[in-house]
């Protein structure tokens, strides 16, 4: 299961009481726990645990809960509420597949359930199996269906926003970008899509041969992009949120506290020193190495787009720095940009993409992409920090330098 873009949490329950209250809630004690995952969400924190109940007649379960520190909206039915009565903070707690904001997830996941919704779709049904792909607690998820006939995906949103997904999808399609056809849409929060040929960026990027043929290919789908129509604004910059993530860098790193705050406070100017975004250009909004595919034998070539919920009138600054965020976080993970062939290949597409971003013709476009660089850098930071995984310091430390960049990067000597 490849969950979103977050990271793996090491063993060790942050949440202990609050499982146990959970398993008192279904008549069951907790055995054991483990953690999962965590993701910056709203203002706090999503924690997922795979916990071992025990009921009372002795026998065992395992279930996946979800954590929701600060939840933002009121209660929720289906939703265990937890507040501490000393400092009156309050968490919210699920058991999956039973996501409050997404309720079509319970039909996508079960095969029965789901064999029902997709035949008054019209879509083939015979020999079905399902298998969960892609998971963001409370944002969305994504399913894979395999039948006799065929493969296809279900992607699972909040229910308004499945008409508006679906027509964008057709829209994007009518325009020439290389989305996924709608097979059908249904108003509970689930779009089928066609399963596009090619491979995931993030999956090959150790046989990309000739770095400016992809990058040059990648400038073409975001003009591309670009003169789509929108009819609503994508997702909001990180960088309206920097102080959000400085503060809660600062509570999990504290050691480096004056990093972080130059960092966030070198972000803040010079994302106002770029100014206003040129108007009415259409941007992906959420753009990265696993949202495009690629042919695996030629990978210089874009078969597919993937992920566009997040997309609508927006500054193409965000998604360059997205990009370049992503290509650095995958160097880090990796361990640095001589440990693997991966890394090598991320780290210099990062400085041939970083290039590029002088050549714009809007002037501003260099500051702005460099502050939203540094603050999605900083996001990674944070995933990682509250994940207790490591790379944290390292991706701060990156988030410091790039902030700080004003000159273009070298070519790269070597490949």
């Amino acid at each position: 299961m490849r969950i979103g873009c977050v990271t793996p949490v090491p063993d060790g329950v942050l949440h202990r009481d609050v499982l146990a209250a959970v398993a008192l809630s279904l008549d069951a004690t907790l055995v054991d726990a483990h953690a999962l995952q965590v993701e910056p969400t709203g203002n706090g924190f999503t924690h997922g645990y795979r916990v071992t109940l025990r009921d009372a007649a002795g026998g065992s379960s395992e279930h996946t809960v979800f954590v929701e520190t600060s939840p933002a909206e009121a209660v929720r039915p289906g939703v265990l509420t937890l507040s501490n009565p000393d400092t009156g903070e309050r968490v919210d707690v699920w058991v999956y597949p039973a996501d409050p904001a997404l309720p079509a997830l319970r039909t996508a996941v079960y095969a029965e359930a789901a064999g029902v919704v997709l035949a008054r779709l019209g879509l083939p049904v015979g020999g079905l199996t399902v298998s969960l792909a892609a998971y963001r607690p409370g944002k969305r998820a994504v399913v894979r269906v395999d039948t006799d006939a065929t493969a296809y995906y279900l992607k699972v949103v909040r229910p308004p926003a499945a008409e508006p997904l679906q027509a964008r999808h057709t829209l994007w399609r009518s325009a020439g970008i290389p989305v996924p056809a709608v097979l059908g849409w249904s108003e509970e929060g689930l779009v089928a899509l066609e399963a596009l040929a090619g491979s995931e960026l993030i999956g090959v990027l150790d046989r990309v041969s000739a770095p400016d043929l992809l990058l040059d290919a990648i400038e073409g789908l975001v003009a591309q992009i670009a003169q789509v129509p929108s009819s609503s604004a994508a997702r909001s910059s990180l960088v309206r949120r920097i102080e959000w993530y400085e503060e809660r860098l600062i509570e999990q790193l504290p050691a480096l506290d004056g990093l972080i705050e130059r960092t966030a406070r070198t972000a803040s100017r010079r994302f106002r020193a770029g100014g206003d975004p040129p108007p009415a250009r259409t941007v992906h909004g959420d753009l990265h190495l696993a949202q495009l595919l690629v042919d695996p034998l030629a990978p210089a070539r874009i078969t597919g787009v993937l992920d566009i919920d997040t997309s609508g009138w927006g500054d193409p600054a965000d998604d360059a720095a997205a990009l370049y965020a992503h290509l650095i976080a995958t160097v880090v993970h990796d361990g640095g940009s001589r440990a693997t062939l991966r890394a090598r290949r991320a780290s210099v597409l990062a400085d041939g993409w970083r290039r590029r971003w002088f050549a714009a013709d809007d002037p501003g476009f260099a500051d702005r992409a460099h502050a939203i660089a540094a603050t999605q850098l900083l996001g990674h930071a944070l995933s990682r920090s509250a994940a207790g995984s490591a790379g944290a310091t390292e991706l701060i430390e990156r988030a410091h330098r790039v902030v700080r960049a004003d000159e273009r990067p070298l070519t790269a000597s070597s490949w």
